[in-house]
C-alpha cells in the first residue's frame, strides 16, 4: 500500500544581478492590497447582511458556497457560508462557526464575516485541509427588530407568542416613552395599586444605579422599575408581552429550561434551533465549533465535575476537561479576552453541542469590560462638577489628607453591585458617557413622577465599531489554531506474522495523535455521534480471537489502541483490514498468503474527523 504524503510546495524568488554598467535597479513596486470586502456596520440590517455574504461569494467564487439554512418566522433566510478549497466540504474535517442568536449582539455577526474573509484571503492554505460552516447569524429576527429600532435587549424570534399567558398575543409590548430610539427602564416612588409598590433604592454610592434596602441600616424602599412601557391590557403589569416569542439561544434539549418563558414549548421547536440542529446531525465532519454570542466557556472554563440530576454532565465530562481547557486557553491568548458577563447555558447550542453531541464547542462574548487606564481612573477621581476650586483659598493640612483618603476611595462608600459601578467609570471616561441614559423625567399616562432611563440596549453586548475587525481578525487566528488540534486518526501499516500452517497473528495500532478528542463523552454515552470502526474482512468461523467488527465510540488524545487477531487464511485468500469512520472507508491494507497485495480501491472514499489519507 503506497503512503500518500501531503507535502508544501515553497517558491523561491530570484533577483537578476544588474550588469556592471547599469545603475542599481529600483526596487520592484509594491502591489496594491486587496481591499477588504467586509467593513463592519453597527445594526446590520437583513439586506446589508446578504448583500455583504454575496460579495464575499462574487469575490471567492471557488471557495464559499452560499446557501439558506432555514427560514425564520418572519421568512428571513438563515444564511450558510460553506468556505472550502474546491467545494468538497464534507470530504474534510470541518468546524462550525455561530453567531447572531442575540438580538442586541451584533458585533458577533460583524466578527465573524471579518473572521471569514480573513481565511479567504490570508490563509487559503488552511481550507485544503478543513471546511469552515459559517452562521453569521442564526436568529435573523432578533437581529433585525435590533437593527430597526427601538432598540431593546430581547432574543426572541418572529413566533407570535402570548408571554403573559392571558390569551392575547403581544399586545402588551415596551413602548419609547422617552422618544430616544431605545427600549430602557423607568422608575417610580410611592406607586400605587395595581401597580407594584416600590422594592429598591438609588445607590447612595452611585445614584444612577438601585439596589435592595438594608433593613438593618434603617433604609426603605423607594421605587419600583419596570421595563419602559404602559399598562395596555389593564392587568397592573408594564410591557410582559413582548413581541415576538422563542429565544433559539434556550430551546435546545440539553437542560431545556421548560418552565421558562421563551424557551418554547418542546425543545427544537423554533426553526432556527431545528434547522441548526439538524445541520449538525447530518454533518459528522464538524470535529469542533465555535460561538459568538451570550453564553462562555472561555473565561469561565467548565471544570467537568457539575452534573446534572440525571447524571449528565452540565457543559463536559470531567475525562474531557484538559483538553477543553487548552482550547479556552487558546482563544485567551490569541483573542486577548480577559473579562466576560456570561449567562446560564440551560437551553444553548453550547451546552447541546458538548454534553450530548460530544463535539468540543468553545463559546465566547467576544469582548468583555476594559479594564480603565490610570489616566482614565485619576481623571474620575478628579472629577467634581458641583464645585470649582479657588487658587486663592488657603489650604489646611489636615483637609489635604481628608481629601488624599477621599480620592484614593478608602473613606468613600462603595456601590452595592461593583461590576456595574465598573460598568458605569468606562462608560464614563472611555465611551462618553454612552452607555448609560441619565434618569430624566418622562410624561406618563398612568403613573406620577416617572423617570426613564438605564443602560443603553447592546452597550455592554458590543464593543466599539473599531475594535471589531481587528477581533475578526484574531477570530481567524483562533480557528487556524483550532484546526491545527484536530482529531487525527490513523491505522498502523499492519504486522502478519505466522504462527502455524495457514495460521497467522495480524497487529496494528489505532491512535489520536490530535489534540482533541474524536467525540467527548456525552456523544460516547448515548452513541449519537457516528463511529470509527476497525474491521478485517476474515469470515468468523475462520477468526480464532480478536473482534471481526471493532467499534470505537471515541479517541482521546496521545491514545492508542492495539488490535490483533488471530485468523485461519488459506494461501489463495485475501485478507483485508480496515479503518471506516461512519460506513466511510479511511484506509485500507490487503494481505495474501502473510504478503501485502493491492487493496481493492475504496468507492468514494470520504476522510472525517480529521483522520489523515
Amino acid at each position: 500500500m503506497k503512503t500518500l504524503l501531503l507535502a508544501l510546495a515553497l517558491s523561491a524568488q530570484t533577483a537578476t544581478p544588474p550588469q556592471a554598467s547599469a545603475a542599481p535597479p529600483a526596487p520592484p513596486a509594491a502591489e496594491p492590497a486587496t481591499p477588504t470586502a467586509i467593513s463592519p456596520v453597527e445594526r446590520r440590517d437583513t439586506t446589508s447582511l446578504a448583500a455583504a455574504i454575496e460579495t464575499l461569494r462574487a469575490r471567492y467564487p471557488e471557495k464559499v458556497v452560499v446557501s439558506d439554512l432555514a427560514y425564520s418566522p418572519r421568512k428571513r433566510a438563515i444564511q450558510m457560508l460553506t468556505l472550502s478549497a474546491d467545494g468538497a466540504d464534507q470530504q474534510r474535517p470541518a468546524i462550525l462557526v455561530l453567531a447572531g442568536m442575540d438580538g442586541p449582539r451584533w458585533s458577533g455577526t460583524e466578527a465573524v464575516l471579518v473572521a471569514a474573509e480573513s481565511i479567504l484571503r490570508d490563509r487559503p492554505e488552511l481550507l485544503k485541509e478543513i471546511t469552515v460552516y459559517v452562521i453569521a447569524r442564526g436568529n435573523p429576527d432578533a437581529a433585525e427588530g435590533f437593527a430597526r429600532g427601538p432598540r431593546r435587549n430581547y432574543s426572541g424570534d418572529g413566533v407570535a407568542h402570548d408571554n403573559d399567558r392571558d390569551g392575547i398575543t403581544e399586545e402588551d409590548a415596551p413602548r419609547d416613552l422617552n422618544g430616544d430610539g431605545l427600549i430602557t427602564q423607568m422608575r417610580a416612588p410611592g406607586t400605587m395599586p395595581p401597580f407594584l409598590t416600590p422594592t429598591v433604592l438609588a445607590d447612595p454610592a452611585e445614584p444612577r444605579l438601585m439596589r435592595a434596602p438594608d433593613a438593618k441600616a434603617g433604609e426603605v424602599p423607594v421605587f419600583t422599575v419596570w421595563t419602559e412601557a404602559i399598562d395596555t391590557d389593564g392587568d397592573g403589569r408594564l410591557g410582559e408581552d413582548w413581541p415576538g416569542g422563542i429565544d433559539p439561544e434556550r430551546n435546545f434539549p440539553h437542560r431545556w429550561p421548560e418552565f421558562e418563558d421563551e424557551a418554547g414549548a418542546y425543545p427544537l421547536l423554533a426553526p432556527e434551533s431545528k434547522a441548526i440542529a439538524d445541520f449538525v446531525v447530518s454533518h459528522p465532519n464538524i470535529f469542533a465549533s465555535l460561538v459568538l454570542g451570550r453564553h462562555d466557556t472561555v473565561i469561565n472554563v467548565p471544570s467537568g465535575k457539575e452534573r446534572t440530576s440525571g447524571g449528565m454532565p452540565m457543559m463536559i465530562d470531567e475525562a474531557d476537561a484538559g483538553s477543553y481547557a487548552e482550547v479556552a486557553k487558546a482563544w485567551r491568548d490569541t483573542v486577548g479576552q480577559k473579562r466576560t458577563e456570561a449567562r446560564d447555558p440551560a437551553g444553548s447550542f453550547v451546552a447541546w453541542m458538548n454534553a450530548q453531541r460530544g463535539i468540543p464547542t468553545v463559546a465566547s462574548t467576544l469582548w468583555g469590560r476594559p479594564d480603565l487606564q490610570e489616566g482614565d481612573k485619576e481623571a474620575k477621581r478628579d472629577e467634581d462638577p458641583k464645585k470649582e476650586k479657588d487658587p486663592k483659598q488657603e489650604k489646611d493640612p489636615k483637609q489635604d489628607k481628608d481629601a488624599d483618603k477621599k480620592k484614593d476611595g478608602k473613606d468613600a462608600p462603595k456601590p452595592s453591585d461593583e461590576e456595574a459601578a465598573a460598568w458605569l467609570a468606562y462608560s464614563d471616561t472611555m465611551r462618553g458617557g454612552t452607555g448609560f441614559v441619565p434618569w430624566t423625567r418622562t410624561e406618563h399616562p398612568q403613573i406620577r413622577d416617572v423617570e426613564v432611563g438605564g443602560w443603553v440596549p447592546g452597550f455592554k453586548e458590543n464593543p466599539p465599531l473599531a475594535d471589531v475587525a481587528p477581533l475578526g481578525a484574531k477570530t481567524a487566528e483562533f480557528l487556524a489554531k483550532l484546526a491545527d488540534s484536530r482529531p487525527r486518526v490513523t491505522l498502523a501499516k499492519p504486522t502478519v506474522t505466522a504462527t502455524g500452517p495457514s495460521l497467522w497473528k495480524i497487529d496494528t495500532v489505532l491512535s489520536n495523535t490530535g489534540r482533541l478528542p474524536t467525540v467527548m463523552r456525552g456523544g460516547r454515552a448515548d452513541a449519537v455521534a457516528p463511529s470509527y470502526m476497525v474491521r478485517i474482512s476474515t469470515p468468523f468461523e475462520q477468526l480464532k480471537s480478536g473482534r471481526r467488527n471493532d467499534v470505537v465510540r471515541g479517541i482521546d488524545p496521545g491514545e492508542t489502541r492495539q488490535v490483533s487477531w488471530l485468523v485461519v487464511a488459506p494461501p489463495d485468500e485475501t485478507v483485508m483490514v480496515e479503518l471506516t469512520y461512519g460506513g466511510m472507508p479511511l484506509q485500507r491494507w490487503a494481505f495474501r498468503d502473510g504478503m501485502p497485495v493491492d487493496a481493492p480501491a475504496a468507492s468514494a472514499p470520504a476522510p472525517a474527523k480529521g483522520a489523515q489519507p
